[in-house]
């Protein structure tokens, strides 16, 4: 059977809540599982280009393609991973930072990390302040271009209607051009952490590993 892989989002971490969520759903089916810290090469030195290597690696080792989970900017990671040509079982994306690169090169919000190169960032996964650096600037503009990207791969696509840090419609257009995939709409935030939003995550999970 195959292996259920969890991708965390921007300055985050393996263990947060829906990865704890995941590895326990996986646990009591006693599937594989596998969620590797995308801190790379460390988060000040964060780029996309050394994420998607790593879970290239990763699933490389593997004995079978996998389910792959990927969260706000791990789903634009396991996205890219899926374009690239990696074998997978399924992908399903939780509110996926599509349009993440797009936003800090060209968005108001990230005006000054232009400017400086550097921006002050809290770490949920480290529960402090830390700052980021400007590798992430000069490797972005090589992972902006997902509107053009084709997945042949089962997807499902979960994202919240109160999403105020990724665009609900950057999910609803990445859905239409993929025919065949799954977007389920949840009364939630960003988070996805509500009663209703995980049990559906927990059917999206059954359907991709039966």
């Amino acid at each position: 059977m195959p292996s259920l892989v969890y991708l965390h989002g921007f300055a985050s971490g393996p263990g947060g809540s829906k990865g704890e969520h995941c590895r326990r759903w996986a646990g009591a089916r006693s599937l594989d599982y596998h969620a590797p810290d995308l801190n790379l090469p460390t988060f000040e030195a964060l780029t996309v280009t050394a994420q998607v290597e790593a879970v290239e690696a990763l699933l490389g080792a593997l004995p079978e393609p996998p389910v792959v989970v990927g969260s706000s900017l791990g789903g634009l990671v396991a996205a890219a991973v899926a374009q690239r040509g990696a074998a997978l079982a399924g992908l399903i994306l939780l509110a996926p930072a599509f349009g993440f690169a797009a936003r800090r090169l060209e968005g108001p919000r990230w005006a000054g990390y232009r400017r400086r190169g550097t921006m002050p960032i809290f770490h949920h996964a480290r529960n402090a302040w830390t700052r980021l650096g400007p590798a992430l600037l000069a490797d972005l503009p090589a992972w902006a271009d997902e509107d053009r990207w084709t997945l042949e791969v089962p997807l499902a696509i979960l994202h919240g209607t109160r999403d105020e840090a990724v665009p609900l419609d950057s999910s609803r257009a990445f859905a239409s051009r993929h025919p065949g995939s799954v977007l389920v709409e949840v009364d939630d935030d960003h988070a996805l952490l509500a009663e209703p939003t995980l049990r559906i995550l927990d059917q999206l999970l059954r359907s991709a590993l039966p």
